[in-house]
Parts: C-alpha cells; structure tokens; sequence
C-alpha cells in the first residue's frame, strides 16, 4: 500500500512539474518498477502489451477523416444550414455558433478542434455584431464539448477501448439524445440571455431556392457521420473499416465536389493525425503499464472494498464519482484521464450493477466537463485566447451554460432510460 502512496506522490509531482501526462505516468510508473521486485524488462513488454490490439488502428483513421473534413470546406457549408435554421432569431449569432457544434462535432468529433475551427470564424463575427467578446468565447468554449458526445466521437472510442467491455456502436448512439439536450439546454441559456441584453436580430431573407441550395450543401457533410455510425451500428463495417471509409469520402468530397481539399492541406491534416495519435497511443500504452502495476498491487480490490464500504446504491456511486471527476478534470485531459481510471472504474461499475454503455457516456461527459473549467480548460483557453480577453472573465459569463450543462450530465447519471432505449432498439446494450 505504501508503495501505491509513493508512485501517486511521483505522478503528482511530475505533473506539477509540467511534464506532459502521458510522460509523467511512464516515468513514474518505471521508477516504481525500478525500485520494487518488478523487472525493467516487463516495463518494456507491458508498454507493447498496450498497443498490441488491431482495434487501435480505428483511432488515426478516426482523426484522419475529422481533419480532412475538416479542410474540405464543410465548415462554410455547416454555418450556413445553421443561420438558415436560426439566424433570424434574436442573438441568432450564439444559437449558429451552437448549432454548428453539434454539426461540427458529428464530423470531428473532438472539442478542441471544433474550438478551434468554430470559433476562429464566429468569436471574431459576433464579438463585431454584438460587441461582447466574452459570451462569443464563452459559447465557443461550452458548445465545444457537444463534439465528444454526438456520435462518430473519438473519446468514446477510446473509452471503449480502455473498458474492453462495452459496444462502440452502444456507446455511439446513446450519445446522440444527451448530444441534442446539450445543445437544447445552451439554446435555452442562450434564449434568455440574449433578451437580458437586446442582442439584434438577423434580417436576411431567404428565398425556396437558397434553402434548397443550402440543404444541398449541408447534405454533402451531413453523410460523413451517417455512413460511419449507420455502417458500425448496422454491423456492416468494424471501426477500423469505418475509419477507412471517412478518410475515403472526405478525400472524394475535397478533391471532386467541394475542391477545396489541396495536396498542402492533406499534408498538414496528416501532420496533425500523427501527432494526435502519437499522444494517445502513447497514453494508452503507459496507461497500460501503469494499470497493470495497481492491478497486482490491488487498488482495484481497494477501491472496491472504499466504495462499498460508503455505499451500495449504484445512483449514490455514481454522484460521488461525478464529483470526483469534475475535480479529476479541472487537472487532467479527458483522454488522458479515461486511460488512466476506466480500467480501474469500469469493473466497479458493473459490481454496482450499472451498464457499461450508461457509465461509458456518464465518463465521457463528465470528463467533457473539465474542458471547459479552469485551471486546464483547454476549450476556454483556446476560446479566451481567440477573443483576446482573459479567461477569467469567459469563466464567468459561461457560468449559466456550464449549470444547463450540469443539469444534462445529471440527467444522463440519475435517468439512463432517457438514452439507453436508442441503443436497447438494436439490442446493442
């Protein structure tokens, strides 16, 4: 035991230190090898042992096909759809900047990408129309974390592979009801916020032609995510093969329909996929080590024996763990902490009776959640840093939309039948 207080103590230093995640828990992780029985050559196995699975390969493929589509011009078109859609209503900008999350984040499913591209475009044109950067950065930042959530989603599948024993189609379509409440709830927020401030309204006028001209558009983007979930869920492809097939049709788009995809911006789009898969490969397989290490050392047994020692009601596990991951992802990065806990949580999960596909989606949000508060924030950062205002005060102007965003996280822990049924329909849980 006194072992585990020790290599927690390195981790914790190391991250203080500001030493990347994944970096920190291997070396801390191979000291505790070195000054324990365990030999330095096992360190060395079990940090292959971590990559060895072929369903590995669906995470660049995944990340591949987000950037590409990303490159292909779809942004224009996904904007566009959403302003014919809500533009006329008041403070129409914020609702567009939402709207395009949840339309964003179903092609790339990563938050801090559709921070990036979302609000590049729309922190610099509602801070021009409304004269209020904060609620642009604010928006861009919350709406952000819609992306992980609403299905293809690349936290999910890197949940599903660190729990080994949940469906990765499940998982993908019980995102898709709290995906929606998400961006609901900051529509709502969002209602009452812009008749406070007497944001204008939009007064373009839209003919039957240009609606259809625009749905054309939309169409065109709108396929990526379907074929992806339609093909996994309907048993047709394997991750991996649906992986293949974006990277297919987001190059077919680019290239011949959109023509905006360019040999440079394939480059850079490759350039982005390695580094990204770098850092998550390299977390899983360290993840990996370091489970494998608490597991002969029985924190696992620990923690289970912590927990039901406090209670034995699933929903009373479930609100204590919410708590704890908020605070885990005030610190932590929600991909670096789902390989670090959920080998550990997910077993004692399922003592508790929960379905795996309804503590999966629990974790992602959750974890989702710590993007968007500081000291971390990676979406408030990126959102603060484009608006050029400080942090400190697009914290406080997302406060209304981090409680409606709350609100949904309890909804998905205390009710799971309000999602779980889309996933029971295709006897997927």
């Amino acid at each position: 035991m006194s072992m585990v207080f020790i290599y927690m103590a390195m981790f914790l230093v190391f991250v203080a230190l500001s030493i990347p995640v994944a970096f920190a828990l291997g070396l801390s992780t191979a000291l505790i090898f070195a000054v324990t029985d365990q030999p330095l050559a096992l360190f060395a196995q079990r940090l292959w042992t971590g990559l060895d699975k072929f369903s590995l390969v669906a995470i660049p493929f995944f990340i591949l096909a987000g950037e590409l589509m990303s490159g292909s011009g779809i942004l224009s078109r996904l904007m566009d759809m959403a302003r014919l859609l809500v533009g006329r209503i008041r403070g129409g900008l914020l609702y567009i900047n939402i709207l395009v999350s949840m339309f964003f984040g179903g092609v790339n499913g990563s938050a801090v990408a559709d921070t990036s591209a979302v609000g590049s475009l729309m922190i610099k044109a509602t801070r021009d129309e409304y004269n209020d950067p904060e609620i642009a950065a604010a928006v861009t930042a919350c709406s952000s974390i819609v992306g992980p959530i609403i299905p293809p989603s690349l936290p999910m599948l890197i949940y599903a592979f660190a729990a080994s024993n949940v469906s990765i189609a499940g998982l993908f379509l019980a995102g898709i009801i709290p995906g929606v409440l998400l961006g609901l709830s900051m529509m709502i927020v969002t209602y009452y916020i812009s008749r406070k401030k007497g944001y204008p309204k939009d007064t373009t006028n839209y003919g039957f032609l240009d609606g259809i001209r625009i749905l054309r558009r939309f169409t065109i983007a709108a396929v990526l995510p379907v074929i992806m979930v339609v093909g996994i869920v309907g048993g047709i492809v394997t991750p991996t093969e649906a992986g293949c097939l974006g990277i297919l049709y987001a190059l077919g788009i680019g290239f011949f329909v959109t023509r905006e995809l360019t040999r440079q911006a394939v480059y850079l789009a490759l350039k982005r996929t390695v580094i990204i898969s770098t850092i998550v490969l390299v977390m899983i397989s360290v993840a990996n080590t370091s489970t494998w290490w608490l597991t002969i050392e029985g924190v696992p047994e620990m923690l289970s024996t912590f927990f039901l020692s406090i209670t034995s009601n699933s929903l009373v596990f479930l609100l204590l763990l919410l708590v704890f991951y908020v605070l885990i992802g005030m610190f932590v990065e929600q991909a670096a902490a789902m390989v670090m806990l959920v080998p550990v949580l997910a077993p004692l999960a399922t003592q508790y009776g929960i379905e795996p596909i309804h503590f999966g989606l629990f974790t992602c949000l959750a974890l989702a959640f710590g993007l968007v508060t500081p000291p971390v924030g990676l979406c408030l950062f990126i959102s603060s840093s484009i608006a050029g205002v400080p942090v400190q005060s697009v914290f406080r102007t997302s406060v209304p939309y981090l409680v409606a965003i709350l609100a949904v996280i309890l909804i998905v822990t205390c009710i799971p039948s309000v999602f779980l049924w889309l996933p029971g329909l295709f006897e997927l849980r």
